[in-house]
């Protein structure tokens, strides 16, 4: 209660200090300052990025302070927040000269060099500002050495630095956030969940050691720990919001949707109901099969955001579970006109094209995709799907040889490639092909002969795929 109040009282003065030097200002006056107020006046332009304010400060003071360091130091934090990256490296290390062990210089270089990305030099000045920094601000500083580290994809040796941060204050929990951010980097779930379930048997109250666990339980899909890590992190804290949405996604996930709206409606008395959060209960109760309520949260979410994307594809997937083609394709539409570079909006538009037998109009928006993102692999796949739907297989046999090429991942539309070659009477190629995706890939067989069932009807497929299967 009484830092509270002291803090208050700090800003209070602090706007009376910006009131007084300001209406000097405007009546021409001169008022004298002191070199601590003329600091306190620049951090707090600098903070707003008030540049020019700042400027007008500093060349006041340094006509009364000419020699002083302070104010020298303030000068070359306005010319890094102006980009003047050199110039404001080369006032300080001219002060470094007098006060080597200064560590608000050394802390001034180290971001300096962060942002030009010369992240050795900028850990160099934050290890030397550690060495006479103050206790209480020494988890910060090696937290922003782990986000060099970072910078540099030096997972582990930023894990090291991050869990030495908490060791040094075990109050100072933000740095569980980039421990898990790393851990996630290095695809070490099971190390990230082993030290969350290790601090928490240290600090059993900590609302963000229970909710970075559920994490690491939600990214590894154990679904129920996850859930209740999150109703732990609830317990403790039951304002914190992260859990309650993190919460609601694992049980959506897990396919619990009455369980996730009754989460959401938990959500919405905590903040207020927001798009996104409309949006999530919509597909909830898409997903139960309730459409008109389905249909009532995704235009509540536009009452509030008319630009909404996710609201108009959760409509047009509505239009699409009722058989209305034309309708889902306007919501689809909608959406790819608000994001025209969401790849999965524009898949959910060419299948419906497809479905309305409009071929021209599903190939404009997969070859949309394909020039955005050459190596998404469902574009590819349902280019070919469609090529092959109207029969055009010497076509799709073209598109596939450079698909097959670009794409990561080929073993579907190597059987779509066999089915052209087969459709097309090249035989000898294709059962050359399909014995081998058989052999390889058989486990890939079954959603390709689910697409084209009539295939095994051929005594010589049905042959082949039948002496492999299990």
């Amino acid at each position: 209660m009484n830092e509270e109040g002291s803090h208050m009282q700090d800003e209070s003065e602090i706007i009376d200090l910006i009131k007084r030097y300001e209406r000097m200002v405007e009546t021409g006056g001169s008022h004298y300052f002191d070199v601590e107020e003329f600091e306190i006046m620049i951090e707090h332009y600098l903070e707003f990025s008030e540049i020019k304010q700042a400027q007008n400060v500093l060349k006041y003071a340094s006509s009364l302070f000419p020699e002083s360091l302070t104010i020298q130091l303030r000068e070359a934090q306005i010319l890094a927040s102006e980009g003047k990256h050199m110039k404001a490296i080369s006032r300080l290390k001219t002060l470094l000269a007098f006060e080597p062990h200064n560590e608000e210089i050394h802390l001034t270089l180290a971001s300096i060099y962060s942002k030009m990305s010369e992240h050795h030099l900028s850990i160099t000045h934050f290890n030397k500002a550690l060495l006479t920094a103050d206790s209480d601000i020494k988890p910060e500083i090696i937290q922003d050495i782990a986000l060099e580290y970072e910078n540099l994809g030096d997972w582990r040796k930023a894990i090291e630095l991050l869990k030495k941060c908490i060791k040094t204050d075990p109050s100072y929990e933000s740095a569980l956030f980039e421990i898990a951010f790393c851990y996630d980097q290095i695809n070490d779930i099971k190390s990230a969940i082993s030290f969350f379930k290790k601090f928490i048997d240290e600090k059993p109250y900590s609302t963000l050691g229970w909710y970075n666990l559920g994490n690491s339980y939600h990214r590894l899909g154990s679904l129920k720990k996850a859930i209740n890590a999150y109703d732990f992190s609830i317990a403790i804290d039951e304002t914190y919001l992260r859990a309650y949405i993190q919460k609601a996604e694992a049980l959506t996930t897990g396919e619990n949707y009455s369980e996730a709206l009754e989460v959401y409606n938990e959500i919405i008395e905590l903040e207020s109901a927001t798009p996104h959060t409309l949006c999530c209960i919509g597909e909830c109760y898409e997903r139960l099969g309730e459409y008109i309520q389905a249909e009532t949260y995704y235009k509540k979410c536009l009452d509030i955001d008319a630009d909404f994307s996710d609201a108009f594809v959760g409509l047009g997937v509505l239009a699409d579970l009722q058989s209305d083609i034309p309708l889902s394709i306007r919501f689809f539409e909608r959406a790819v006109q608000i994001e025209p570079e969401h790849a999965d909006f524009r898949l959910l538009l060419a299948t419906s094209f497809m479905k309305l037998a409009k071929p021209q109009e599903a190939e404009t928006q997969f070859a949309a995709i394909i020039e955005k993102f050459p190596k998404n692999v469902e574009a590819w796949e349902g280019r070919i799907d469609n090529l092959q739907r109207l029969d055009a297989h010497e076509a799709a046999l073209e598109v596939l040889k450079e698909g097959i090429e670009v794409v990561n991942e080929t073993t579907h539309l190597r059987y779509q490639q066999f089915f052209s070659f087969f459709a097309s009477g090249k035989e000898a190629k294709a059962f050359d092909l399909l014995d081998i995706l058989l052999i390889n890939h058989f486990d890939s067989a079954g959603r390709f002969f689910n697409l084209f069932p009539d295939l095994l009807n051929d005594n010589r497929i049905a042959d082949r795929y039948n002496r492999l299967k299990p």
